[in-house]
């Protein structure tokens, strides 16, 4: 394939020298890109960058807020990186490039000959990776355990389209977000099967009892059973809660509360009405 100036798409995160933008930068492109599997530090001295590829030939760059040699926060950086990809199983080698390509990366002026020539060096051996991170391991795992560098994002593939206008809400009022969706999902379930009541009432006669109006197509009675139990037990461990008292939570809870009433409605949308006899 005939190959232009910059054929290659490379993508730059982070800035030279600030090591908190660069680990969030990488923090970010590991969750929402799943298809990288490899990474390459690149080292000149005792500044360091990564280059990362995807499947579809896209590069990403993360600039050079990586140090070594000392005892810093470029250092600390460097370490947390590393066992990042570790974690996430992205095999990283490392390879030394001069002074003056590392300054093009950091200026987002890496041509194709560039990009070709860091894959064509050769790969440090034996493996030091380690030796960066051995010095601040107790760190390292600190921040592992946190996961404070992770962008908290609602996973928009899988939000119920009928909430999705509140997922979009969320990022502005997540109270109001939640306190609509779950009286929108009582509406609907209303709407559909006649039933009057409201909260834990309206699901013990929608889904419970012989005068039951739905139910899922599942193969054991205990998953009908346990679905049901996941509709009350939302409404009473955290939607009785809202409603009658301003709650005291962090971002954390609601999100991971916004997933739970995501989680309703689509097993809503998976009820089927259950045939009159």
């Amino acid at each position: 394939m005939f190959k232009t100036e910059n054929y290659y798409r490379v993508d730059y995160l982070g800035e030279e020298g600030m090591t908190e933008t660069c680990l969030l930068s990488l923090h970010n492109l590991i969750q929402t890109h799943a298809d990288l599997s490899y990474a390459l530090l690149l080292t000149s001295k005792q500044s360091h960058a990564f280059i990362l590829q995807d499947l579809t030939e896209n590069y990403y760059v993360i600039r050079s807020g990586f140090t070594s040699g000392y005892s810093g926060e470029g250092p600390k950086g460097l370490a947390k990186a590393l066992a990042l990809l570790s974690k996430h199983r992205i095999e990283t080698e490392e390879i030394l490039i001069p002074t003056k390509l590392l300054n093009r990366l950091n200026n987002s002026s890496l041509n194709d000959q560039d990009i070709d020539f860091i894959y064509q060096q050769k790969i440090i051996r034996p493996i030091r990776l380690h030796d960066y991170i051995y010095p601040f391991e107790n760190e390292v795992a600190q921040n592992t355990k946190s996961k404070c560098y992770y962008p908290l994002e609602l996973p928009y593939s899988i939000i119920d389209d009928r909430i999705f206008d509140l997922a979009l809400l969320f990022k502005q009022d997540p109270d109001s977000a939640l306190t609509k969706a779950y009286k929108r999902l009582e509406d609907i379930i209303r709407t559909r099967t006649g039933i009057r009541e409201h909260s834990t009432k309206l699901f013990a006669q929608v889904f419970q009892g012989e005068n039951a109006i739905l139910t899922w197509d599942v193969p054991d009675s205990a998953e009908i059973k346990g679905r049901i139990n996941l509709f009350t037990g939302a409404y009473m461990a955290f939607r009785n809660a809202r409603a009658h008292r301003e709650k005291d939570e962090n971002l954390i809870h609601q999100y991971r509360e916004f997933l739970l009433i995501n989680e309703l409605y689509l097993l809503e949308a998976e009820a089927i009405t259950i045939e009159s006899k």
